[in-house]
């Protein structure tokens, strides 16, 4: 028989029809396959995680088959340790289940830091060098010296310390400030508006200490609060004697 013969018989046409037949069926299984594996068309929204602990987010994950992946561990001051603090995808978004979910919690271990150099800054220079490094500005404490408004000495829990000492991030140090003259006299500085810590410094390049602080209403937050009154008050020509001491009263910042 040839060729030709062949391809025209009915053997021929009942195996080509069998093998179009199975490659279709084949074909119609894998792509049936395929979005079930890849769950097409599925989408769920991804939770949010933050503030919630390592286990509470496995137990939350596993329910819509989410897993998760600890990419960086950072201690934040005032946060409890194995907190989420950051997640990529972002909650809300809408992905596939079974996707990786990578997250970033807070840790224990307190870094620590470098002192650095301040003796002889500004006060203005010497805050923002230490906030730079994650330290805080403590006590501000006046001292008569030639150099106005210099860092004289740095002190913790009221010993001198040395730049190059290290310390736990977030620490508060202490600084002695010069003032030139200490029997001149000059104007209050209105503080209605800012935080403590703004009051705090401005009432120091004034040669002015932070008197009482009066909490009013519950305050969750004090680095939010803001002064709403001051006694002795920004009244305009009137004037004090430096190192004297403001008193204010703050409420929460809704």
């Amino acid at each position: 028989m040839s060729v030709w013969q062949f391809l025209k018989s009915k053997t021929f046409r009942n195996n080509l029809l069998t093998a179009v037949g199975v490659l279709v069926v084949i074909v119609i299984a894998l792509v049936q396959y395929l979005k079930f594996y890849t769950n097409h068309g599925q989408e769920i929204e991804v939770p949010d995680l933050k503030d919630l602990n390592v286990d509470q987010i496995q137990a939350l994950l596993e329910d819509h088959d989410f897993k998760f992946v600890v990419v960086d561990s950072t201690y934040i001051r005032g946060k409890q340790p194995n907190l989420v603090y950051e997640q990529d995808p972002q909650a809300g978004s809408k992905v596939k289940e079974g996707r990786t979910i990578y997250v970033s919690i807070t840790s224990s271990n307190t870094p620590k830091v470098k002192l650095p150099n301040l003796i002889d800054l500004s006060l203005r220079k010497a805050t923002i060098d230490l906030r730079n490094i994650g330290l805080e500005v403590g006590e501000l404490i006046m001292r008569p010296d030639i150099a106005n408004n210099v860092v004289l000495e740095m002190n913790l829990a009221g010993r001198k310390v040395m730049p190059g000492k290290e310390v736990p991030r977030g620490t508060a140090v202490d600084l002695v400030i010069g003032i030139y003259n200490v029997d001149s006299l000059v104007a209050i500085p209105n503080l209605v508006g800012l935080t403590i810590e703004e009051a705090r410094f401005y009432l120091s390049e004034t040669a002015l200490y932070l008197g009482r602080i009066n909490y009013q209403g519950t305050i969750a937050d004090t680095t939010k609060a803001l002064v709403v009154r001051q006694f002795p008050e920004a009244i305009e020509d009137e004037m004090i004697n430096t190192m004297s001491f403001v008193d204010i009263w703050v409420e929460e910042n809704n």
